[in-house]
């Protein structure tokens, strides 16, 4: 299989050999191209906000389910890495969505090929639509694809007490300012006060509650996500993106992320607890 970049087109002009699927929609029967994600939506347990922000800054006109499609994007990649995605002769193909039914059945995307890909420059595959592991759909795969994994070593997803914190924060200033709370953007010098004061505060968090530090996926490994409360100590402005070095023993710190990217990122390994990133 060619190695993909997308499992549908991340933007209009992306060619198609990068993208793996179709998802296709009716629009003479009141569909729109948000309603293969509805229907994965119905079909798995109930998630919070149903796959949607609940903080209205974060959300998008005519986007109802963000959460579902980042998520579905990165676990096909995930899938498609580990050799997960498995075929049925040369035209149906399927993988492991990681997610289950109210039932705890797992649910499987299939595909089936799409034989007029170059002539409509379309993507190579289309999909069929979404199984759950008692599906007649799921007959052509004797053997159904399991599902992707992140953790391989169990110890990267905990705060290790033991490890210092280095923080840097004008890296952070300098190279991620328009993510910071507007009340400190374009004043480096109470930036940089408030992003240090914010900071000496997180051992004593993560030490009173181990679930603080979320873990996230990036670029092929973990690393924990911390509360950065600036302007209201209660709750979160910024999640700072601690990577672990276990040859010097510290989290090294260079980057903050918004609530929302947090998140997406959180949600590939698991359901985070919202406690604090509750977007």
């Amino acid at each position: 299989m060619p190695e993909y970049k997308a499992l549908v087109r991340r933007y209009k002009e992306q060619p198609r050999e990068e993208v793996f699927a179709h998802f296709a929609w009716n629009d003479k029967a009141g569909e729109k191209w948000e309603t293969p994600y509805e229907r994965l939506a119905n079909l798995a347990k109930d998630e919070p906000g149903n796959w949607n922000f609940t903080t209205p800054s974060f959300r998008r006109d005519g986007q109802d389910f963000p959460i579902l499609k980042n998520y579905l994007n990165y676990t096909f990649l995930r899938a498609q890495e580990q050799q997960k995605v498995v075929f049925a002769g040369d035209d149906k193909a399927c993988f492991n969505t990681g997610l289950q039914t109210r039932e705890e059945k797992d649910i499987f995307a299939i595909f089936f090929r799409n034989r007029k890909a170059i002539e409509y420059d379309a993507p190579d595959w289309m999909l069929f639509g979404f199984a759950d592991s008692y599906s007649k759909n799921l007959a052509p795969f004797p053997n159904p694809p399991n599902i992707p994994t992140y953790v391989e070593d169990a110890s990267d997803l905990v705060f290790d007490m033991s490890y210092e914190i280095e923080v840097n924060i004008a890296h952070i200033f300098d190279h991620h300012e328009e993510r910071l709370p507007s009340c400190l953007q374009g004043n480096r010098t109470l930036a940089m006060v408030a992003l240090e004061g914010a900071t000496k505060v997180l051992r004593q968090k993560v030490l009173r509650n181990y679930k603080v530090a979320i873990p996230h996926w990036y670029e092929g490994h973990i690393q924990l996500l911390l509360p950065l409360c600036i302007t209201n100590e209660r709750q979160a402005d910024l999640a700072l993106v601690a990577d672990k070095d276990k040859k010097r023993r510290m989290y090294r710190i260079t980057t903050v992320l918004t609530m929302d990217m947090a998140y997406i990122d959180a949600r590939l390994i698991c359901r985070p607890d919202r406690e604090w990133l509750n977007p």
